[in-house]
């Protein structure tokens, strides 16, 4: 069996392509693209061609890893956004020599940590990413809602006002978490919102880092990336919900209504929306291997 693996970018783009879409036949959540929609994917979640590998078996594309580099919170940070490999050739090797030839770019290119999710159910993938030296950090949680709610459900005490921001704004605030899934920061979120709540002493008491999409002229779908409450604060509770209700409005319209890549260890913010109907129905491990200094 003789397997090439090259740089996308020192391939025709239709080889890509193919790559992909054999590489995720029969994955959990199957996953089909043409030229346009794998070119817009690597624009909207910032992958390079030149971080990203293909694997040929007896000169065909058979496996493909995109990736992405770029600095965040003052880390060159890589982003693993798929691995797979044709059906038929799983479990020979291929993976393996895919992840090899990607930690490899990462390294040429200084990264300090190599990042990547994989679904929780997805041992296969899990098992080899922890060969290749990644552990799991954090377990992520998509919860979703999408009937309209009864009544007000995140009614707060707080009594100051959302303020809506630019979402590059939210880098600056001392608590704003830089270390975070490629997919949920804010450089990384295309056409996204962003909201804070000050304080009366003008202090950002938490921020909410969100995406709606319309639909005819109406909000259809909101994704929830980050929230979060200043750790310090006696009412982060009350915070927490000013901010869900304002993300999550309408709250009387039937929209779709979910967290995406919501880490585990935000207790708070799961809390609020478990009580309010948010039904959990994906989740994702964080992996991630430190490469150097």
């Amino acid at each position: 069996m003789e397997i090439e693996i090259r740089k996308l970018s020192d391939c025709p783009l239709q080889d890509g392509v193919e790559a992909f879409n054999a590489g995720f036949e029969g994955y959990f959540h199957e996953q089909r693209v043409d030229i346009h929609s794998l070119a817009k994917r690597f624009g909207q979640e910032d992958l390079s061609p030149d971080y990203s590998v293909v694997a040929y078996h007896d000169g065909k594309p058979s496996g493909i890893v995109i990736s992405g580099i770029k600095e965040m919170g003052g880390e060159i940070v890589a982003w693993n956004g798929g691995t797979g490999v044709a059906k038929e050739l799983r479990g020979k090797g291929i993976g393996k020599k895919l992840m090899e030839a990607a930690l490899e770019i990462y390294k040429e290119n200084h990264v300090r940590f190599a990042t990547l999710e994989a679904l929780t159910k997805n041992e296969a993938a899990i098992h080899l990413y922890k060969q290749m030296g990644y552990s799991v950090t954090k377990r992520l949680k998509f919860l979703k809602y999408n009937e309209a709610f009864a009544e007000d459900p995140f009614r707060s005490e707080s009594s100051h006002a959302v303020e809506i921001v630019s979402p590059a704004e939210l880098t600056a605030i001392d608590f704003y978490l830089h270390k975070t899934p490629w997919q949920t920061h804010a450089s990384n979120v295309r056409d996204g919102h962003a909201a804070i709540l000050r304080d009366g002493k003008n202090g950002i008491a938490g921020y909410s880092l969100y995406k709606k999409q319309y639909k005819e002229g109406k909000v259809a779908s909101i994704s929830l990336f980050q929230l979060e409450a200043a750790e310090d604060r006696p009412d982060k509770t009350e915070v927490m919900k000013a901010l869900l209700a304002h993300t999550f409005a309408p709250l009387q319209g039937e929209v779709k209504r979910t967290t995406f890549n919501l880490r585990d260890d935000n207790d708070d913010l799961l809390e609020l929306l478990i009580e309010n109907s948010f039904k959990e129905w994906e989740e994702q491990v964080w992996m991630i291997k430190e490469l150097g200094e």
